[in-house]
This record gives structure tokens, C-alpha cells and sequence, in this order.
């Protein structure tokens, strides 16, 4: 992590201060502008707490699987030392990603919290949960994006579309209970949107209605942990070491 904080953001300037701020430059000003121009609620909602749910694990996604793209080919040089191997480059690679989104989130909760537009999630533990299930699918989906890359350039050219529409189908900005029931069942297979709605169920409470469903959410994720890791094993076959 070390490393990939060195070669990331360099010993310069603010250095490794840019893990927290990278993410906050992204955040701040996107949730002060849709808070501005929006209805102060949506669908009897408050916005500034659904949008806050929403962008900061959008962001985990999109750094995750941005940062995933050709890191085997990047890092190769890596492989030389026996006890290293893909999965701790990737896991290195990812836990910054991780570290600076949470921390991220609680900065930016603070600010809100200080201007009256947040309050304190009504139950903390289910809260948690959604984000780490949240966190696990960024990973999972990143283990394929990184072992895909090496197989094929479409898997890069295809990630940036993906990666942008996802905000429309991943349930960042909706609730499932908005949807007609069969767009909701649909939706409902996506580990995302269970994410997405344990982590709305602990910041509402019962206020709202949520369908979010661990036991499904957890063996959805590690089917696709299992062949992603999968992917990343056969992914190294396509990397030529020199």
C-alpha cells in the first residue's frame, strides 16, 4: 500500500494527503450543486441523505474499476519477488482506493451533519452492513475488470460507457420501492441495489421501504468473488514477463 501510495500520488506537495482529498474534490461540490438545484426531497425523501448514500460508494465503484484496468501489466515487475502475487497487488491497489472513500464519507457526513442536512443513520449496524456489501461488490467487480483487461483491449474501452451508466441501473439514485414491480425484481438481482437498500433501510430506518436482502447479497457476492478470483488466476497467463 506504501508503494502504490508513493507511485500514486508522489513525496511532493500534499503527497499522500491527496487519498482523502482526491475523493472529497469529487464529492463536495457535486452534492452542494444537485442539493441546490433539486426539491429539498424525493419521493417524501430528504435529498441531501439519499444523495450522500448514493455518490460516495459510486465513487468507490468507479475508482476501483478504473484503478483494476491493466494493473497486472503495470505492476508485473512485482511478480518477480515470489512471495508477492496478483491478489496482493490488487488488494493493495484497492485498499486505498477503500480507505480514502470512508474516510471521504465521514467528512463529508460531518459537513452536512453541521449544516442540519444529515442526521445520525437510525440503525448503525444495518448501515455498516449495506456499505461493506457495497465495498465487497466494488472489489468483486474489480477483480474482473483487472483480470479482463489483460485478455482483451475491449474490457477498457468498454468500462468508461459501463462505468457512467451504471449510475442510471445501480441503484445509487433510486430507491427499489419507487420501481413497478417487475422492474423492481429485476433490479432486485443486482448485488448493487441490495447493497443500495440495506445501507438506505439503516440510514431511514422504517421510515422508508426497503428490500434489501443480506443472506441473497452474500451469496450473490461471493459467487462473483469466487470467479473473479478465478479470472485474475487465468488472467496473469496473458502477461508476457520480460
Amino acid at each position: 500500500m506504501i508503494r502504490e501510495i508513493y507511485t500514486r500520488f508522489g513525496r511532493e506537495g500534499l503527497g499522500f494527503a491527496w487519498i482523502i482529498g482526491e475523493p472529497l474534490i469529487f464529492a463536495i461540490p457535486v452534492l452542494l450543486m444537485w442539493s441546490l438545484v433539486r426539491a429539498p426531497t424525493e419521493h417524501g425523501m430528504p435529498l441531501v441523505p439519499l444523495l450522500w448514500s448514493g455518490y460516495l460508494p459510486l465513487l468507490l465503484f468507479r475508482h476501483i474499476g478504473g484503478r483494476s484496468l491493466l494493473f497486472i501489466r503495470a505492476n508485473v515487475s512485482l511478480l518477480y519477488h515470489r512471495p508477492v502475487t496478483l491478489l496482493d497487488v490488487f488488494v493493495a491497489r484497492s485498499l486505498v482506493e477503500v480507505v480514502s472513500n470512508i474516510v471521504a464519507l465521514i467528512v463529508v457526513f460531518l459537513m452536512f451533519y453541521m449544516l442540519g442536512e444529515i442526521e445520525m443513520p437510525r440503525d448503525l449496524p444495518r448501515f455498516y452492513l449495506g456499505y461493506f456489501f457495497t465495498i465487497w461488490w466494488c472489489l468483486a467487480i474489480g477483480l474482473f475488470i483487472g483480470a479482463l483487461s489483460e485478455r482483451t483491449d475491449w474490457a477498457e474501452k468498454i468500462w468508461q460507457p459501463y462505468s457512467y451508466t451504471y449510475i442510471f441501473w445501480g441503484g445509487s439514485f433510486f430507491m427499489a420501492d419507487w420501481l413497478p414491480k417487475g422492474l423492481r425484481d429485476l433490479a432486485l438481482y443486482q448485488p448493487s441495489v441490495q447493497a443500495y437498500e440495506i445501507i438506505r433501510g439503516g440510514l431511514f430506518g422504517d421510515t422508508v421501504r426497503t428490500y434489501g436482502d443480506p443472506v441473497y447479497t452474500t451469496v450473490a457476492l461471493l459467487v462473483f468473488t469466487f470467479f473473479g478470483l478465478w479470472a485474475l488466476r487465468e488472467g496473469r497467463k496473458y502477461v508476457s514477463i520480460i
